[in-house]
């Protein structure tokens, strides 16, 4: 069976690929069902909401049980679990060289077959080194980081790991020694370095499931705050979603942590607990950082408040709470690994995220730009890196503006609405890995949370729209990345404009209302006042 060239054949245990176009039907059901959901009974609009998070959970599983109960994804263990187990030894630059020396030391087959470069990374920043170079790295790191002991512990660990790992293939070998190594926060490290330190390798799937539960739970906490729909919603773009498809709910290892604690966060704001909403927040933003931009809505609501001489109490207990969450929280991560490990990691990422280091696995404003809608080449090639670094001024006057004109809209939202579009600044601003843009999960709550507004229908139906795309897309032109991450970035493009100019009209219209009453409410005062 095919519809609109895709294969749409089912099969028990389908490949990704057949899942991926099977979500392409769902998003465009869900969409009819968004666009008809203020006509249809509410029972019978809950009841075909159900069925399609349902059937997309199923989906999502590849209708395997095996997929997300005993699969596991070597590749991003090998960064996560290994690293965060021996971070006193590898840091933050060390991993492929130790791991590349523990696979030659062991006949290894992958060795053999690598190529001849690796991805070195040091006080300079990132480059590629030769093989030799990596080795030779390797056996000092042994020799003056490693003891006896914890060396023959990390060789078993890695061993395990590439050798019976159900993912690591030559290819996937040699596409990670070419990588940008561990980016863990500080924070996260001694957050997660317990749980490594405990679960065995042969065991590493427990630590998969700690996605899955905090997913769940967090769901769980958005129904509490905003009602079951909006949590099926919720549910269904964690399945549906592109951004999910690597690495796979139960494949890694606290991957997904900090899009539970931005969904708490949201949730807790609806129901009007500011301060642990904050603390929440703090936990996203020194897990990954960026997540703190998800405070850019409430900051500006608050700002647009004192132009009218209006404090938001509330938002400063919001603020208030993050700074010190994120000081205790970053205080802890400086007392377990050392100031200079925050130093290094924040050079880390400043070099990995400069144009020559983009992939074509990146998404944001910078890779929209340059983009004009060609198939070919597929993958991001040095004259476009080159034109998005000769287009900073551009892309930041750009992103600096539409964030003024948003941020003045969101001064009559509330303040979970603004929480959501902390994507906003996300994607103006950065060029994260596509998988970091789950977080769009925040703005299906804002859109799924009240469907009588047009306003949240459109938005809905946008954002399921670019979801569609982005699994069509991988269907029909598989690989062609550059039309993948080109495409949506300009989808989003016109999601982010859109909202600009809705949440200022719905602003606009209830300054005017509220003038309106309180010229009814004074006129009679002034009547009376003349007559007498």
């Amino acid at each position: 069976m095919e519809l609109f060239g895709l294969d749409l054949d089912f099969v028990m245990g389908m490949s990704r690929s057949q899942s991926e176009a099977w979500k392409v039907v769902i998003c465009l059901a869900t969409m009819v069902l968004v666009v008809g959901w203020r006509w249809l009974p509410r029972k019978l609009g809950v009841g075909l909401l159900g069925g399609l998070t349902l059937w997309a959970t199923v989906n999502y599983a590849r209708y395997d049980t095996e997929l997300l109960g005993s699969k596991y994804d070597t590749y991003d263990l090998m960064h996560y679990y290994l690293n965060a187990k021996y971070f006193d030894e590898l840091g933050y630059y060390d991993l492929y060289p130790a791991c590349m020396l523990a696979d030659a030391d062991n006949d290894g087959p992958y060795f053999k077959r690598q190529g001849v470069l690796y991805m070195a990374q040091n006080h300079a920043g990132h480059g590629r080194m030769p093989i030799e170079h990596g080795v030779e790295r390797g056996a000092w790191v042994r020799e003056h980081k490693f003891t006896a002991e914890r060396w023959e512990a990390f060789e078993h660990d890695f061993l395990v790991l590439q050798r019976t790992g159900p993912s690591m293939t030559d290819k996937l070998w040699r596409q990670m020694i070419i990588d940008h190594g561990y980016n863990g926060t500080p924070a996260w490290t001694v957050y997660a370095r317990p749980f490594a330190q405990l679960v065995p390798v042969e065991h590493i799937k427990l630590l998969g499931y700690l996605d899955l539960g905090l997913l769940v739970a967090a769901t769980g906490v958005v129904a509490w705050a905003y009602g079951g729909t909006t949590a099926a919603f919720a549910w269904l773009f964690l399945m549906v979603t592109y951004s999910v498809r690597w690495p796979t709910i139960t494949w890694a290892f606290l991957r997904y942590d900090y899009v539970a604690a931005i969904m708490v966060g949201m949730a807790l704001l609806k129901r009007g607990h500011h301060a642990l909403a904050g603390l929440f927040t703090a936990f996203a933003a020194t897990m990954r950082f960026f997540p703190a931009m998800w405070l850019y809505g409430p900051g500006s609501k608050g700002l647009a408040g004192l132009t009218r001489k209006k404090v938001h109490k509330p938002l400063l207990v919001l603020a208030g709470t993050f700074f010190v969450g994120s000081a205790a929280i970053e205080g802890a991560a400086v007392l377990g690994l050392g100031a200079d490990t925050v130093q290094v990691h924040f050079e880390n990422m400043v070099d990995h995220n400069s144009s020559e280091q983009l992939s074509s696995r990146r998404i944001g404003l910078a890779l929209a730009l340059p983009y004009r809608g060609e198939l070919e080449p597929r993958f991001i090639e040095p004259e476009r890196k080159e034109t998005i670094e000769a287009q900073k001024p551009l892309r930041y006057g750009i992103a600096v503006l539409t964030m003024l004109v948003l941020g003045w809209g969101l001064r009559r939202a509330d303040d979970d609405e603004t929480y959501a579009l902390g994507f906003v600044p996300f994607f103006l601003l950065t060029t994260a890995s596509y998988y970091y843009y789950v977080t769009r999960i925040t703005l299906m709550m804002l859109h799924a949370s009240d469907l009588k507004k047009p306003r949240n229908v459109v938005g809905l139906l946008m954002l399921l729209g670019i979801e569609l795309f982005g699994n069509w897309a991988e269907s029909v032109h598989s690989g062609h990345r550059v039309f993948l991450i080109g495409s949506t970035a300009w989808m989003l493009s016109a999601y982010v404009l859109v909202m600009a100019v809705w949440f200022n009209v719905e602003a606009h219209k209830a300054d005017k209302a509220d003038k309106a009453r309180s010229e009814n409410t004074t006129a009679p005062a002034r009547e009376a006042e003349a007559a007498s």
